[in-house]
């Protein structure tokens, strides 16, 4: 019981300090110092943990990823594809149901802390022949933004589940494809196939093609669907992959020295950075304390099945943190321990995971969403509650087919 009460307050702690406004980096940091010096702090302990941070071949795939993340991010908002693209897409849908869905779900494949609030003004843009409360419109740029938290080979989540578990990153994202298109399927539905004009509202006139549409399209969604090629197909590293596609980008963009300057330099994301490196210590110090293998004796003493378990762990991870890597740095030790490279705990992992990261008040895109629109936070999350019990429904129903 010492470990389950420890494993509790450092969590409580981790989302005080970050609903306070504390850094990720920091945070987890704080968590860290609970573990180690609330079970036995030894210097070798702590020596180790660092070490297996600093040097560890995760660490350095991940930061780098994210790294060049950041970089396409850079070529593709100043450049002017993502504003080309919005209006190469009301030309070609002529539907301003189908920019709703699109923009949230485009932008939201470019990980990006408190990412919504890009998406926020186009959501607001193609909502207005509709009449939409805050709250529809918080509604629908949250959940289409995250619809890709099960498949981005390029999220951070994603790349810590494929180190910890062991299992390649392009296996882990094809046998987790059919929750995304699950999620697409049930957000439109309910989200966006009730929508109508309200009487005599116009929709947005498409600008005329003045011969650039395609360009914009093919500049925004080439790229990602480059690199997700490279890592599904061909089993590439995400950090190499990315490192290919700025490379190509940037010849493309014929991007001059002191552009590429300027890129380099905006991507060093200093607090997205140590962010990544406290997380994976975190996880290195909560793995040699030995508390989760005492939880899992004590649940096993209990004859819980191992998806209840892992279910658990994540949802409460997830609410906890507030962030996709946070559940899955908590959750996957204990898939270690229980069943290691078990894909059908992977994807009850991240089903629960996102349920409880979506309701969660350290999630940054939903504060940010929330502040934009003026929405009120439990009448914007009803919509999305049901749609979390349809998600967590249809994966246990998965699991049980799976079994």
């Amino acid at each position: 019981m010492f470990s389950v009460a420890l494993v509790g307050v450092t969590l409580a702690v981790i989302v005080v300090l970050l609903n306070r406004k504390v850094k990720m980096g920091l945070a987890m940091l704080a968590g860290s110092a609970i573990i180690f010096f609330a079970t036995g702090p030894t210097p070798g302990r702590l020596w180790g943990a660092a070490e297996a941070t600093a040097t560890g071949r995760a660490t350095w795939e991940i930061i780098l990823a994210l790294y060049f993340v950041m970089c396409l991010e850079y070529q593709l908002r100043t450049s002017g594809i993502i504003d080309g693209m919005m209006a190469a897409a009301r030309r070609l849908f002529r539907s301003d149901r189908v920019l709703l869905v699109l923009m949230p779900t485009f932008l939201g494949f470019l990980p990006s802390l408190g990412g919504a609030i890009f998406s926020a003004p186009l959501v607001e843009n193609a909502a207005r022949p509709y009449g939409l409360t805050g709250e529809q419109k918080t509604a629908i740029n949250y959940w289409f933004r995250h619809v890709w938290e099960f498949t981005n080979p390029i999220f951070t989540g994603m790349l810590l589940a494929s180190q910890l578990s062991g299992i390649p990153l392009g296996e882990l994202v094809s046998s987790l494809l059919w929750v995304t298109v699950f999620a697409l399927a049930i957000g439109w539905l309910a989200l966006i196939s009730p929508l109508r004009p309200l009487p005599g509202a116009a929709g947005h006139e498409p600008a005329a093609d003045d011969g650039t549409g395609r360009r914009y399209m093919l500049l925004a969604a080439g790229p990602i669907l480059a690199n997700f090629a490279l890592v599904v197909l061909f089993d590439m590293s995400a950090s190499v992959s990315m490192a290919l596609v700025v490379a190509a980008m940037a010849l493309i963009l014929r991007q001059r020295t002191a552009d590429v300057r300027a890129m380099l330099a905006h991507a060093l994301d200093g607090q997205m950075l140590w962010g990544v490196t406290g997380i994976l210590f975190f996880q290195h110090v909560l793995s040699s304390a030995g508390v989760l293998g005492d939880i899992t004796a004590l649940l096993d003493r209990l004859a819980v099945p191992a998806t209840v378990i892992v279910g658990m762990v994540a949802f409460l991870g997830g609410l906890l943190t507030g962030t996709s890597q946070g559940f899955v740095a908590i959750t996957f030790p204990f898939i270690a321990l229980l069943s290691p490279g078990d894909p059908t705990l992977v994807m009850i992992c991240f089903v629960m995971g996102e349920a409880g990261h979506m309701f969660s008040p350290a999630h940054m895109c939903l504060l940010v969403t929330l502040d934009y629109f003026q929405a009120d936070y439990l009448r914007s999350l009803r919509p999305v509650f049901a749609l979390e019990a349809l998600m967590v429904a249809a994966a246990y129903t998965v699991a049980s087919l799976w079994g």
